[in-house]
């Protein structure tokens, strides 16, 4: 009886050992296709970032974002301002 527990359990075990195996390098994967793709959005925002301190420096005038919109200061000025009461 006892040489019939042993390689069932056996088994059992390297079933388990298997599923975790398969778990673990699922999880893996996933997670560094996420971290690729993060290091790709921040490398992308650093550039942007900088292409837009270059500008800045190229312009040599003061700017500055309203609504999503670059403004340079002479475009400011000419806007129409809105009255708040």
């Amino acid at each position: 009886m006892r040489t019939l527990l042993l390689p069932l359990k056996l088994t059992n075990v390297t079933e388990n050992m298997i599923s975790i195996h398969d778990y673990l390098k699922n999880s893996y994967n996933e997670k560094k296709e996420w971290l690729a793709e993060s290091i790709a959005f921040f490398k992308d925002f650093a550039q942007m970032e900088e292409e837009f301190r270059q500008e800045l420096l190229n312009k040599n005038e003061y700017c500055i974002c309203i609504e999503g919109e670059m403004l340079f200061e002479k475009d400011i000025h000419s806007r129409s301002m809105e009255e708040n009461y």
